[in-house]
């Protein structure tokens, strides 16, 4: 009557660990970029929706509202005629890539100043653009 083997040679089970090795270290390598590439998506969809949402209610209310940029916090106030709302963080890795000034919207929805939110992390870059005279709000994506 002949042997059987049940079990698994040295060289099957090194093979089936080396390969996994090599997957894991492969992904090892794609996690911290995908996680700088959903940062910034994060932050700046947010940022867009909350400058337009804020927008909208200037319209609707017909009153002022202010936005304020903290480059060293890495955050952005939002301000009611004065009062404060709310207090809105970026991503972690997400930085302002310029320091902006506030920005006010008037009852009418236009912005009282146009200008560029740039956000940035080590390779990507995002741009939160408000048109000077009617307000459009827009993303551009850099990189």
């Amino acid at each position: 009557m002949a042997k059987q083997n049940w079990g698994y040679t040295l060289v099957e089970i090194l093979l089936v660990l080396s390969l996994l090795a090599g997957a894991g270290f492969l992904l090892l390598i794609h996690i911290p970029h995908n996680m700088e590439q959903k940062g910034i998506e994060i932050s700046s969809e947010r940022m867009l929706d909350d400058l337009r949402e804020v927008q909208q209610a200037a319209i609707a209310e017909n009153v002022w509202f202010r936005v304020k940029f903290y480059p060293h916090t890495k955050e952005y106030r939002i301000f009611r005629q004065g009062e404060f709302l709310r207090t809105v963080s970026l991503s972690q890795g997400v930085q302002y890539g310029n320091s902006p000034p506030e920005l006010t919207l008037l009852p009418t929805g236009a912005p009282v100043t146009g200008m560029t939110i740039i956000l940035t992390t080590k390779d990507l870059e995002r741009r939160v653009i408000i048109a000077p005279v009617m307000g459009r709000i827009r993303l551009e994506i850099v990189r």
